[in-house]
């Protein structure tokens, strides 16, 4: 399959988030803000933290129900076709242009703001050096919301994470590369971990999923009817949720002033009610009791 076809299959995909009601997001590549070039693992940290992002989004069941992450696959294809970089600074038109593409409401980024392992020495050389050594490790991890359609920033947070580890497992004033690896990912998916965490904590949720929630639309019509189902003209797009309910109205002919031929409304006759049973960005279904025909009123029931 070419890029531009698959492409053309992952704009079909943001109705499936919407028809659950989450809020659709990208995870974006996360960026190593501190000072670590004298680290060799430098360039694997952002990397490790944006993978612990979406790792917590998916198995957090209070996060999974409000939210749709993109794969990263997807994420990537679309960033290739397009001649974007998947990596550095996120800027305006890049978050508008993936939004669009790929239907997320916002893109998820963040980085490395600090990080440190200090390894000191106390041990008593006799004794090789066993039990006499500490090893600390700290990791600052910020995690933003940035809305695809205005570019704003929603939500910003930040959160550490700490790792000590010493005694005999600790030998000599040095680590291994392994070591060092080691308890820098350790770190980095405790502060991770954290950040998350704190996101869900407070109002952060609340924040980013009323800002992305749409006006809701009161009134609107029936498209068609099959059996005691009917497919409606507003959708996720129009604040559509599943298990809302409608009225459905029967208009009449309209009512004109003999005199002045002014319009002065129509004979309406409530026919039936009913319940969204299925939601897709454009339109939705419900399902109804008492009568209804195409192009009927449905208005949202108070």
């Amino acid at each position: 399959m070419c890029a531009a076809a698959a492409v053309g299959l992952l704009l079909a995909r943001p109705a499936d988030g919407l028809a659950q009601g989450k809020v659709r997001i990208a995870i974006w590549e996360f960026e190593n803000n501190a000072e670590t070039t004298r680290w060799w693992f430098w360039k694997d940290m952002g990397p490790a933290a944006r993978n612990q992002i979406d790792t917590e989004f998916s198995q957090n069941p209070a996060l999974d129900s409000k939210f749709s992450v993109v794969e990263r696959d997807k994420l990537d294809l679309v960033l290739k076709e397009q001649g974007l970089a998947a990596g550095g600074a996120l800027d305006p038109s890049t978050a508008a242009k993936v939004g669009k593409i790929l239907g997320v409401k916002y893109i998820v980024a963040g980085g490395i703001d600090k990080f440190n392992i200090d390894n000191t020495g106390g041990g008593i050389r006799a004794f090789g050096g066993i039990g006499g050594n500490m090893v600390q490790s700290k990791v600052t991890v910020s995690m933003r919301f940035i809305d695809s359609t205005t570019a704003e920033r929603v939500v910003s947070i930040s959160a550490d994470g700490e790792v000590k580890k010493g005694g005999a497992s600790v030998r000599g004033n040095s680590l291994s590369r392994e070591s060092e690896w080691g308890i820098a990912s350790e770190t980095i998916q405790k502060a991770a971990k954290a950040v998350v965490e704190r996101f869900t904590t407070g109002d952060y949720v609340a924040r980013v999923t009323g800002a992305a929630a749409p006006a809701v639309v009161a009134a609107g019509k029936i498209i068609k009817v099959d059996g005691n189902r009917a497919w409606i003209n507003l959708g996720a797009s129009s604040g559509v949720k599943l298990g809302d309910k409608y009225n459905i109205v029967s208009v009449g002919e309209a009512l004109i002033d003999p005199d002045s031929g002014r319009k002065l409304g129509a004979d309406e006759k409530q026919v039936g009610n009913g319940s969204v049973v299925d939601v897709q960005p454009e339109f939705a279904i419900i399902s109804f009791t008492g009568s209804a025909s195409a192009r009927d009123t449905i208005r949202l029931a108070k």
